[in-house]
């Protein structure tokens, strides 16, 4: 599986795709990563869950996958890396209290 790439974001007030780096409007300086979390949860959180299998914890990820699916249902690298954790068995129960879960980075 393969990291999905970072999406772009628009200032809503400039509509100037933000700096990559700083997640600001380059035209009006605005902060727009909040705006980036909210709209991408779902792909921040299926990232992190390739980093968790990376680290070996199969359960985190499992977490993750729930995490990313329920912020974005249409996220078809998630579900299927998810299902394919199931059918392997090694991912185990979820933790409690993850599912559903607003991501932090």
């Amino acid at each position: 599986m393969s990291t999905l790439p970072e999406p772009e974001v628009l200032c809503p007030l400039c509509k100037v795709a933000a700096d990559p780096r700083s997640l600001c409007c380059p035209s009006c300086r605005e902060d727009l990563s909040v705006l980036y979390r909210l709209r991408y949860a779902g792909r921040i959180d299926y990232n992190r869950a390739l980093d968790a299998l990376e680290e070996g914890d199969a359960a985190g990820a499992v977490s993750l996958l729930r995490g990313a699916l329920a912020a974005e249902p249409g996220l078809d690298p998630a579900r299927d890396l998810l299902e394919s954790l199931s059918v392997v068995g090694s991912a185990g129960p979820a933790p409690a209290g993850r599912e559903g879960d607003t991501p932090s980075e």
